[in-house]
């Protein structure tokens, strides 16, 4: 409508300036009759003075003055044009009376009838034709005016007009800009992002890791890369046809989305595969990630892979990294594993053995998860705090990785455990913690089957103290494996950081403070300043519940 408008103005602008053109023409003729009229009404005064004299030659008799007066009324007569034709005619026939006089007697009243009678008539057509010039002026002047008005109303309409088309240009090219922008900003996520997912896609990736490591070297904070796998991905695609699989694809981007910051940034990389940047995040974190990415999976479940950056390094080396650990948590069937040395290619495959042995540990240890149901993922976070407080101890090569196993299969005896006593949401009775304390032996005898020894070893004495009040056999001090006293220390950490049924996690402070108040009595001193180390270095939270103190059960 508004357009419609603006364009109707611009016609009735035009059509008032055509309307000016023609009153423009009419007071111009009109100007021009009115300056026609007064130079007839000049000329007529003109040849009545000539006349006048004409008169006073005939009194007088004077021959030459009357023919130069009649000369002189004859060419104002002349300069009067068509309208003065009579009067000519008039001026002839007084000749014709006037001439004789002066060559004989011939009386002159005739010739002086004529003469007044001539004066007269100039008098009267001069005065008509200065009425005519004054009307013809002043219907010149209205029509003038008139040509003004409309003159000053066409320009303010076609100042308005011209003003209300500069905004509909404006207005257009505003939409043109906008829709120009618009497009380019459609091709460039086109270009830019994953069209299943809506995700960015591998090559921005690249750009984006490459510039996030380049802004931890300026400043300082830490970096965590997340590569996910999403589990059974050709399985599903086999079985029930590639739209399932896309629609699974499509499920954990959303979760992807739900589990992120606001500074964290996902992407589809392959088919199958996605990475999460996390800005001033250390691995710890990315294990909090990937375990929050877990919980929220409806149904189906994704493998992790975690490492970071704490100064500037090569992408592709941190990519790798995380590729390791990922690989590493898939060997294992655990959700997630963050880097660690032990984890790099040594140019040898895993003997057969070896990797039905890992395969074995892991399920052994979620099913322990799956029986005790106030933890998730208990046994693969212990084993992850395990092997990262023995890396911190200069555990290395194989050492390292049985550190990893026997965290992991740390509370497989709890297979053996009654359900009623393992999550009861109170307090045990004396006989009840009996019977808990057990799970250590049967997990030392289960591991030891599945030809461990060492690991069993390990796992049967998790829960011996420093000072020698722990069980199952009561040692004490360096009597105690290292890996033990390792192990100790990561479970108790998991288990003061995790809620429960029956309270709310106490939190990191409160955990740290609890096992330096034991250290040298419950806990290895030197693995807990290890474990100190290791947190300050993964940059977690140090939070507390502050009714921690009261609320704890260990």
């Amino acid at each position: 409508m508004f357009t419609i408008a603006v364009w109707g103005g611009v016609l009735a602008v035009l059509g008032m300036a055509c309307a000016l053109v023609i009153d423009a023409r009419g007071a111009a003729e009109a100007s021009r009759q009115a300056s026609a009229s007064d130079r007839i009404s000049y000329a007529f005064r003109e040849a009545y003075v000539a006349h006048s004299r004409e008169q006073s030659a005939l009194l007088t008799r004077d021959a030459t003055a009357h023919v130069r007066a009649a000369a002189d009324v004859e060419a104002a007569l002349t300069e009067a044009g068509a309208s003065a034709r009579t009067l000519r005619d008039d001026h002839a026939t007084y000749r014709r009376f006037a001439d004789p006089v002066f060559t004989d007697d011939a009386s002159a009243d005739v010739a002086r009838a004529l003469a007044a009678y001539l004066g007269n008539t100039l008098v009267r057509e001069a005065d008509d034709a200065t009425d005519r010039a004054r009307e013809l002026g002043e219907a010149a002047s209205a029509k003038l005016d008139t040509v003004i008005r409309g003159a000053m109303i066409v320009i303010v309409a076609a100042a308005g007009i011209f003003t209300l088309l500069g905004l509909l240009l404006r207005g257009q090219r505003r939409r043109l800009n906008a829709a120009r922008a618009e497009e380019l900003e459609r091709l460039a996520t086109m270009a830019s992002s994953d069209p299943l997912t809506g995700l960015r896609n591998h090559r921005v990736f690249h750009e984006d890791l490459a510039r996030e490591l380049q802004h931890a070297s300026r400043t300082g904070l830490p970096l965590a890369l997340v590569l996910v796998d999403l589990d059974d991905l050709k399985t599903l695609n086999d079985t029930h046809g590639h739209q399932a699989g896309d629609e699974r694809i499509r499920t954990l981007a959303d979760s992807l989305r739900a589990t992120m910051r606001g500074a964290d940034q996902a992407y589809r990389i392959g088919g199958d595969e996605f990475a999460v940047i996390l800005p001033g995040t250390r691995a710890w974190g990315g294990l909090e990630f990937a375990q929050r990415l877990r919980a929220a999976l409806p149904g189906f479940s994704a493998t992790a892979g975690i490492a970071e950056a704490e100064a500037l390094r090569p992408r592709d080396e941190l990519i790798r990294e995380a590729d390791m650990a990922l690989l590493r948590a898939k060997a294992l069937r655990q959700h997630a594993a963050i880097y660690t040395l032990e984890m790099d290619p040594d140019g040898d495959e895993p003997r057969v053995d070896e990797r039905h042995t890992q395969t074995l540990a892991s399920a052994l240890a979620r099913a322990v998860d799956a029986k005790d149901s106030y933890t998730r993922s208990h046994c693969q976070t212990v084993s992850q705090l395990a092997a990262l407080i023995a890396t911190e101890l200069g555990f290395t090569g194989d050492r390292l990785a049985r550190m990893r196993l026997s965290g992991l299969l740390h509370d497989v005896g709890k297979i053996g455990v009654p359900d009623i006593i393992l999550n009861k949401p109170a307090a045990l009775t004396d006989d009840e913690y009996v019977t808990m304390q057990a799970h250590a032996t049967l997990g030392f005898e289960i591991v030891q089957a599945a030809g461990l020894p060492q690991e069993a070893r390990w796992v049967r004495h998790h829960h011996e103290r420093v000072d020698g009040r722990g069980y199952p056999d009561g040692l004490a001090g360096d009597a105690i494996p290292l890996e033990s006293r390792i192990i100790l220390v990561a479970d108790a950490y998991e288990a003061m950081t995790s809620d429960r049924p029956y309270r709310n996690a106490p939190g990191q402070a409160f955990a740290v403070q609890e096992l330096q108040r034991g250290a040298g009595t419950q806990f290895d001193a030197r693995v807990v300043e290890a474990l100190c180390r290791v947190l300050d270095r993964l940059g977690t939270n140090a939070t507390s519940n502050p009714d921690a103190s009261e609320t704890f059960t260990a």
